[in-house]
């Protein structure tokens, strides 16, 4: 780690590269074997995990701005990054208005993304550049989302899900689809593990969503479909999720 100067009250980890224009505030705990690249500003009450790659011209933990708010002073209810995250330049990443913005493990975030406050982000989630999310938004297990696109804030992203290029979710959105000019195109079969065998119950899964649009997404419907158990895990842990009963 270079000699830099920091706030007292940070708490910096073993074999960091910082480089030398990297601006930290208090309250920042930084963990093990990281490397923050010129250009980043850290604010107060982040804290980063271990081996995360963070490029030039990141700004992570940023004041929130909530939709009803008379601007007094400044609010940082915190940022939590995990480990093994990538951030790509030029990202801006809001602490929680209200509670944590909660980033997990293993995800990578390409350039020019934003990240509102309130939001969770679980792991192995790719965002591609220029992905906007709003805010209080959740966004499960290696969910995507494509360049130029964005999610309405309280939304749902499904685990294995894609919002494809282009596209704003205005609504929750269903696991295992591309969501495509406002539809479930197809099945994501890159990021779907083989062993779902997902193909075998495109059917069963076609008339379950259309079952729960119609009853306000009661999850006592699925267990009527006979899925999989290792395939209503993901589906459970959605609804589960859900604040707007819609998708």
């Amino acid at each position: 780690m270079k000699l830099l100067k920091f706030p007292k009250n940070a708490i910096i980890g073993k074999n960091n590269y910082i480089e030398s224009s990297v601006k930290i505030f208090d309250n920042v705990i930084i963990g093990d074997n990281n490397k923050i690249y010129d250009g980043t500003v850290i604010y107060p009450n982040t804290k980063i995990g271990n081996n995360n790659v963070i490029l030039n011209n990141n700004i992570l933990g940023e004041h929130a701005v909530e939709a009803k708010e008379i601007f007094k002073n400044k609010v940082f209810n915190g940022l939590e990054i995990g480990n093994n995250n990538y951030f790509h330049i030029n990202n801006l990443t809001f602490n929680g208005y209200y509670q944590k913005t909660i980033i997990g493990n293993n995800n990578k975030f390409l350039s020019n993304i934003i990240i509102h406050h309130d939001n969770i982000i679980q792991n192995n989630v790719v965002l591609y550049p220029n992905a906007k999310i709003s805010g209080f938004c959740k966004l499960l297990n290696y969910s995507t989302i494509g360049m130029n696109s964005s999610i309405q804030q309280n939304s749902v992203l499904g685990s294995f899900s894609m919002i494809g290029m282009g596209n704003i979710a205005s609504h929750n959105i269903f696991p295992f689809y591309i969501y495509f000019n406002q539809k479930y195109l197809r099945f994501n079969k890159i990021k779907i593990p083989e062993e779902l065998q997902i193909d075998n119950y495109e059917q069963q899964i076609q008339e379950l969503i259309q079952d729960l649009k119609k009853n306000q997404c009661n999850s006592d419907l699925v267990k009527n479909y006979n899925l999989p158990k290792n395939i209503n895990n993901y589906i459970y842990d959605f609804l589960y999720s859900i604040k707007i009963k819609k998708i």
